[in-house]
């Protein structure tokens, strides 16, 4: 007997969902309430063993370049050594600040979640630089946007005009429990 593709229903209930519609939008002061959040700590660098720790060593612990980014090969400073430790995330973190500050490379937000590509902006203009994580094929990695990070998990978020403000009071509570939440966008839970 052949069995075909299975009939999908028009109009289902998740197809509107998916679509959006104003029901993950982002105003302003939903993006000042989460600065609020973040910035409700006592400061300084990433805390050694934490996963946002070890995305900023992987993602800014090298050099960028006008070709990319080149990420550092030689043997952790630990300690131990040969492992991650504080004085490496103390080079990533001034990777990090040092990109917030004047990004070389940005990805396209904003808009809305589950809108096209085309239409989404590098920078909508509002001041704030956002460091935000998804999942790609080679495992979970950061970006930074001008522009709502929507659909993604917004870690940290800086005033790009000040971003020492953000990691004088930085919470790297808020920003490690930030990873397990969609920004804008449905929750997406993946382990």
């Amino acid at each position: 007997a052949f069995v075909g593709a299975p009939l999908l229903r028009a109009g289902g209930s998740t197809g509107l969902r998916a679509r959006g519609g104003g029901e993950y939008d982002i105003s302003d002061a939903d993006i000042q309430n989460f600065y609020t959040q973040i910035t409700s700590g006592s400061g300084g660098d990433a805390p050694k063993g934490t996963v946002v720790s070890e995305l900023i060593v992987k993602f800014f612990h090298g050099e960028f370049t006008p070709q990319g980014f080149k990420r550092y090969s030689g043997l952790w400073k630990g300690p131990p050594p040969g492992n991650i430790g504080k004085k490496d995330i103390a080079i990533a973190m001034q990777g990090l600040k040092t990109q917030m500050a004047n990004p070389m490379f940005v990805t396209k937000g904003g808009v809305g979640y589950g809108v096209d590509e085309t239409k989404k902006v590098v920078n909508d203009g509002k001041g704030w630089v956002w460091l935000a994580a998804e999942m790609s094929p080679g495992g979970l990695a950061v970006e930074l946007f001008q522009s709502v990070p929507y659909g993604k998990r917004a870690i940290l978020l800086a005033k790009q005009s000040n971003v020492d403000e953000l990691f004088s009071k930085v919470n790297w509570d808020v920003a490690v429990a930030n990873i397990d939440k969609t920004f804008g966008g449905p929750q997406v839970k993946q382990r």
